[in-house]
């Protein structure tokens, strides 16, 4: 096996560990966009670990240099990516920078906090269809700096790299969603039917609500 595939196989066991992957197949989880999901991931959880945190940060390191990616400034996205963001950034000995949501609205009214400068990596904890990674690109370009690479925890596999692609960013992932799923099932974490409704989900949310009588929201890009 790959080592790339025994590291998203080791981060994937931390996740289920520390039960920042949930998974319900009778109630439903309820998003901020008002859909629903048998699905849940809450990589907040795992800053409380101080050992799973350096396994994670020293995994990105090695990721940042085996991709050769170039970065004069690491940035974390309000609130989830920023204590990931700083990690790394101590870790790389890099300025650290870090994205609202959206524009205060007393001082500057700036979105980025910090100093940012030149070409920025943004570390972020979780991507679904890129939304908001998009918003965050977008507030790094308008201070002036650029932005070409994204680096995830974990890609949900539901868009977001080809989102990212459309805007000129590449998308890198510690672990993906179905290796997750997979890692789950071997260790008996995730039954057989549970499995197969959270594919149904991923594959198609509108018509996995429309099965279950829920309203779709459809989220624009």
């Amino acid at each position: 096996m790959r080592l790339d595939q025994k590291i998203g196989e080791l981060i994937s066991i931390l996740l289920w560990e520390h039960r920042a992957i949930q998974v319900s197949s009778t109630e439903p989880f309820q998003l901020s966009s008002g859909n629903f999901t048998p699905l849940y991931i809450n990589c907040r959880l795992l800053i409380s670990y101080p050992g799973t945190r350096s396994v994670i940060v020293s995994f990105a390191q090695r990721l940042y240099h085996e991709r050769q990616i170039a970065a004069d400034c690491i940035a974390g996205g309000e609130t989830a990516g920023i204590p990931f963001g700083a990690w790394l950034a101590e870790r790389l000995d890099k300025p650290f920078v870090y994205v609202r949501k959206k524009k205060k609205e007393h001082g500057t009214g700036s979105r980025l906090e910090g100093v940012p400068k030149g070409e920025v990596l943004l570390f972020e904890d979780l991507i679904t269809d890129g939304g908001s990674k998009l918003s965050f690109i977008e507030a790094i370009r308008e201070a002036g700096c650029m932005i070409s690479r994204c680096l995830v925890l974990v890609d949900r596999e539901q868009g977001g790299e080809a989102s990212l692609a459309r805007v000129g960013v590449k998308l890198h992932s510690l672990v993906g969603i179905s290796r997750c799923l997979e890692t789950g099932r071997a260790l008996s974490l995730l039954s057989s039917e549970a499995l197969a409704q959270v594919k149904e989900y991923l594959a198609d949310p509108s018509d996995w609500h429309r099965r279950r009588g829920l309203d779709f929201i459809e989220i624009a890009e």
